[in-house]
């Protein structure tokens, strides 16, 4: 028998590339040579369907199977609700590497590089103007995902689609806040104290990564309202953990699985709960070299194994921190009614223990 989490993930892939093509059809008649219209077009399509690790996806299918509302109209339902979640994320995705000045993104060019070729004429623009072409593009394939987003959530049959369309509303509005407070708190990193960037992770992250999947499949599952407020909390909890996990991964990760490169919030200086960590616990020597090598911007990979050695001195401390979030998330799923594999199952695809194996053991 077919998993709840492959038929979702099926499902939400048709209705993503059925969007996509509606957009496609749209635009069909505006490709006049040079515009560069069919090439946008092209070029959105292959970058969505690249999808990802579609975790969210999965994530509300376990939650579907906690609330055993698997039947086949429950599962369109949500996939349309899902749908619009991945194109969300891609949204979020090409719009962050614009604000971060990030030029790869799942070991491809993110969406807003390469946009430089030469005009009708055959003239080659200058890197300034190229450069603004492709900001133009990111800015603007992003705000198409976004009305994609939003005839995705229309499909959703009543009386779910009311509650659907309304979270989704608040989730995209928390997430907008929270990568605002992300680049407020990286311009003003040495100030950011613990509290703000972890309401900064939950807002920018936990919001549309953990909290949207639970609550969507709560929703199209026609769940008890009681139970919100809980999903919403172990949502947070598992947020919180899933951003220090990936700012591990980032630190650890070989750019051909993490698609980005590790340098890359060591150059930023990124207010991150394990920088927090790991500057709160250091020694005064280790937090001058942590000082010399954080934020500036031309850093290298003897840079990046100084901090690793200083992430690595502290692992305790980031285990610690990471059992007692998934332990507080987990034991609000149970309060929330779901049985231990549920919890177990939407735990793990939050945790990518086979990049960083060693450090997450002793958390387990």
């Amino acid at each position: 028998m077919t998993s709840t989490a492959a038929r979702l993930v099926d499902r939400v892939r048709t209705d993503v590339a059925a969007l996509l093509d509606e957009f496609a059809v749209l635009t069909a008649g505006s490709r006049s040579s040079g515009t560069g219209v069919s090439a946008f077009t092209q070029r959105l399509s292959d970058y969505v369907m690249r999808f990802g690790s579609m975790r969210r996806t999965r994530v509300a299918a376990h939650v579907l199977d906690g609330y055993r509302r698997t039947d086949e109209a429950t599962v369109t339902a949500l996939g349309h609700a899902c749908a619009a979640l991945e194109l969300f994320h891609a949204a979020a995705l090409i719009h962050d590497d614009i604000i971060d000045d990030s030029p790869i993104r799942r070991n491809h060019p993110a969406f807003h590089i390469g946009w430089g070729g030469a005009d009708p004429g055959g003239r080659e623009p200058s890197s300034i103007s190229s450069t603004r072409l492709g900001i133009a593009a990111g800015l603007l394939g992003g705000d198409v995902l976004l009305v994609l987003t939003a005839r995705a959530i229309d499909r959703v049959p009543a009386p779910a689609r009311d509650r659907v369309a309304r979270f989704f509303q608040e989730m995209q509005l928390r997430t907008v806040v929270g990568e605002f407070q992300d680049s407020v708190l990286q311009h003003h990193r040495v100030r950011a104290d613990r509290t703000a960037v972890a309401e900064m992770s939950v807002n920018k992250t936990g919001w549309y990564t953990v909290i949207a999947p639970m609550i969507l499949a709560a929703h199209c599952a026609d769940a008890d309202a009681d139970a919100i407020p809980l999903l919403i909390a172990a949502g947070s909890a598992f947020g919180e953990a899933f951003q220090l996990l990936d700012d591990l991964v980032e630190v650890y990760g070989e750019s051909a699985v993490t698609g980005k490169s590790p340098l890359d919030d060591l150059k930023a200086g990124k207010a991150t709960v394990l920088h927090h960590i790991v500057a709160t616990h250091c020694t005064p020597a280790q937090r001058a070299t942590l000082a010399q090598i954080y934020g500036r911007g031309d850093c290298t990979e003897h840079d990046l194994e100084q901090y690793r050695r200083l992430v690595d001195a502290h692992t305790a401390h980031i285990s610690d921190e990471l059992r007692e979030l998934m332990e507080q998330a987990r034991s609000l799923l149970r309060d929330a009614g779901f049985r231990e594999h549920t919890v177990d199952r939407i735990e793990n695809e939050l945790s990518p223990r086979f990049q960083i194996p060693a450090l997450l053991n002793e958390s387990a």
